[in-house]
């Protein structure tokens, strides 16, 4: 495997992840009410909690995508120049 296959298939991962990390975002924003609802009545949990726990989950996403997807593509751009 060489270099240009590995930062285009970084440079997908990337967009795929980014994507999906601005889709659940803009859901945590304007979906709040149906997942205060669907989680409050699965796993009764009060809407202090479903806040702090998807701020967690968007944070250590966020992170995760950084660390594992952005950076790695980065340093290949780099690389392959």
């Amino acid at each position: 495997m060489n270099i240009e296959i590995m930062k285009e298939f970084f440079g997908w991962i990337t967009l795929i992840n980014l994507v999906l990390f601005i889709w659940v975002a803009v859901m945590c924003m304007f979906c709040r009410g149906f997942i205060y609802n669907v989680h409050g009545k699965l796993f009764d949990l009060k809407e202090d909690t479903i806040n702090a726990m998807l701020y967690g989950f968007l944070g250590v996403y966020k992170i995760v995508f950084l660390a594992f997807n952005f950076i790695p593509w980065i340093a290949l751009v780099i690389m392959s120049k």
